[in-house]
Parts: C-alpha cells; sequence; structure tokens
C-alpha cells in the first residue's frame, strides 16, 4: 500500500471534505483517476467531476498531470496531488 496526500484548494470541495488536505492508502501501482474514484466514493462524485471543469488544473509533485500521463499518471508512496480550482485574472 501506499499513502499518498489530496490537497483541496477549492473551497467547494474543502467544504466536501471537511479538510484541506486528506491521506489516501491505495494499492501500489495506483493512478490519479484511481485516487479521485478513492475520493468520490468517500465524499462524493463533485470531487470526479473537478478534472472536467474548465479551468481546473491536478498537480502531482509540482508537475501538471497533462505532462505526466493525465489521469492515467501512476502514484507512489508520499505524492501530493493537488486540485487547483481557476484562477481568475486581468
Amino acid at each position: 500500500m501506499i499513502k499518498v496526500k489530496l490537497v483541496l484548494l477549492e473551497e467547494d470541495l474543502r467544504k466536501i471534505a471537511g479538510a484541506k488536505e486528506v491521506i489516501f492508502e491505495l494499492p501500489e501501482e495506483s493512478t490519479v483517476k484511481e485516487l479521485l474514484e478513492n475520493a468520490a466514493l468517500k465524499y462524493g462524485k463533485e470531487i470526479m467531476r473537478a478534472p472536467s471543469r474548465e479551468g481546473v488544473l491536478i498537480i502531482l509533485n509540482g508537475q501538471n498531470i497533462e505532462f505526466l500521463g493525465g489521469l492515467n499518471a501512476k502514484l507512489s508512496d508520499g505524492d501530493r496531488v493537488v486540485i487547483l480550482p481557476p484562477v481568475d485574472g486581468g
């Protein structure tokens, strides 16, 4: 088993989870998608919708998952996955 930290920076997701950071224990070779599926089982399907919303980024150890295989990016023990909400600016 591996331990992965999921960091929820979006306020709505933090309210659902009741925390900004949540630790998940997952089988070896788990993916970001499997992490989100586990989070959805525990906290509700809203977490699974995050990757498909415009402007939302998922960061694995400081890198956008799009450059690491997308939702199929493999996780390792001690990894940190951050869901970043869209940023408004101008």
